[in-house]
């Protein structure tokens, strides 16, 4: 067998991932990725903010996780240097029209002391908090909204959590997986125990991994949570592709993926190693092996008459919009402090959060003129009504985000410039059984040789868990395919 042809659907950081795995696997493979959009990266993003940011911001993802090795580990392959949020800033909570400090003993809002919440619920939601109700154990995966508000009441659920997990899934915390968001609490459900007592286990497990527990070690001495590079974390997409093109790796711009079909015994002579022939913008490529790193819902039609179980199980699977509002702020002699806030839905704003970018990531801060700032204001949650934002044009947008955001600051710094981002179907919601869904799909690809899925669709968001994703799809491809040439 000649070298194995791959294509691979989609350029975003997981159709890139698995690209990068498989020219490590199998140097030899002819690999095409084939992007639909006139750009890489999908949900990264860079923008020059209008010539005020030349070095370029992120106007999509800003960061990734540092706790979890898959990007730390991917951007020392490719000799990338880290930067890390700033620790003279910590974000805030805006709740009843007052902004509080985040709540640090928590997992993902999930108090271990009440107590701690004291000043941004009332007396009364403290309390019942503390009072915990514990539930019958339950037999499956539960909602993260739900299981909460029964457990230590609404106010938990719905001021503290809800934000929270709406800041990464653009999502409603009664509708989210609790498997496939909070996986540690998970066994607090199935076993009926506290949900209290599980947070302060696994922060004390996280504390003690990371050695912030030693005798003499300060809180500034943990280890960061989360981390970007110089120039923003999209700086990933540009080091990918410029290793993939090294590599001998195609990669086609404007090129959809809209079809494939299975190659039988018969075959012209071209093909006739080929499983796969996949229909590519104006082209038809003949391929050993198919990867689809899309979107769930680009993915199901392109699979509908090849395993109808996958089609059904992506075509249910629901998106959130959300856009991205960029400003440049002159903040003169009055900087702005913390690195941001969160908002819950129960106050009814506009806006669902802020990132003071400048201040949260240094490299950013020493990029800009002096007495200048770079603000994210994100707009969207699941489950809005259309006509709350996405009818705006960009011009309205930017207008009412930076009302809200002025009204709830206070600041009257004057703008500079402001630019949207509109982020349509970006975040997958999983839905209690997200996860045992997901394994279905796994478990029927095994039906069909040389075909792939990754994406955000499957195991998770944030870039460590696509990445994850990516290289156990590359891998599999692979060891098919060597498996293939040695019979």
């Amino acid at each position: 067998m000649s070298a194995p042809r791959i294509v691979i659907a989609g350029a975003g950081i997981s159709g890139l991932a698995t690209a990068y795995r498989l020219t490590r696997a199998l140097p030899d493979a002819q690999i095409t990725v084939c992007e639909a959009s006139d750009r890489l990266g999908g949900c990264l993003k860079t923008s020059t903010l209008g010539g005020q940011a030349p070095f370029g911001a992120d106007v999509g993802a800003e960061a990734s996780l540092f706790v979890r090795p898959e990007t730390k580990e991917l951007c020392a392959e490719l000799g990338l240097d880290l930067e890390f949020p700033s620790r003279e800033h910590s974000s805030q909570l805006f709740v009843r029209d007052a902004m509080h400090p985040m709540p640090t003993d928590t997992l993902m809002g999930v108090p271990s002391d009440p107590g701690s919440l004291a000043g941004i619920l009332t007396a009364p939601e403290v309390d019942r908090a503390r009072a915990e109700t514990l539930t019958d154990p339950a037999e499956c995966d539960v909602s993260v909204g739900e299981f909460i508000a029964a457990r230590l009441g609404d106010a938990v659920a719905d001021v503290i959590v809800d934000p929270l997990l709406g800041g990464v899934y653009a999502g409603r915390c009664r509708d989210l997986s609790m498997a496939a968001t909070i996986p540690a609490l998970l066994p607090a459900a199935h076993t009926g125990t506290s949900v209290l007592e599980a947070v302060s286990e696994v922060r004390a497990q996280r504390t003690a991994a990371s050695g912030a527990n030693i005798p003499g070690t300060k809180s500034k001495d943990a280890p960061p949570v989360f981390m970007t590079l110089p120039g923003g974390i999209a700086q990933l997409i540009t080091a990918l592709a410029d290793d993939l093109r090294a590599h001998g790796v195609r990669i086609e711009l404007n090129t959809p993926v809209t079809a494939l079909q299975p190659i039988t015994a018969a075959g012209d002579e071209a093909s006739s190693q080929a499983a796969w022939t996949v229909a590519a913008g104006e082209q038809l490529l003949p391929a050993e092996a198919v990867v689809l790193a899309v979107p769930a819902y680009a993915a199901a039609p392109i699979l509908a008459d090849i395993d109808a179980e996958i089609a059904g199980i992506l075509s249910d699977l629901d998106y959130a919009d959300s856009a991205v509002v960029t400003a440049v702020l002159e903040t003169g002699d009055q900087p702005m402090s913390g690195s941001g806030f969160l908002i819950p839905p129960t106050e009814g704003r506009f806006i669902k959060a802020s990132t003071f970018a400048s201040n949260k990531w240094p490299w950013l801060k020493d990029a800009l003129p002096a007495g200048t700032a770079v603000v994210r204001m994100s707009v969207g949650r699941y489950g809005d009504d259309p006509n709350t934002w996405t009818v705006l044009d960009d011009e309205q947008l930017a207008a009412r985000a930076l009302a809200d955001w002025r009204d709830i600051t206070g600041s009257n710094a004057e703008c500079r410039h402001m630019e949207v981002q509109r982020w349509t179907q970006s975040l997958p919601q999983y839905r209690p059984g997200h996860l045992d869904r997901s394994a279905a799909i796994d478990t029927a690809l095994t039906r069909h040789a040389g075909l792939g899925l990754t994406g955000a669709a499957y195991d998770g968001v944030g870039i460590p868990v696509c990445l994850k994703r990516a290289a156990a799809e590359a891998n599999r491809i692979a060891t098919g395919l060597t498996a293939a040439t040695s019979t």
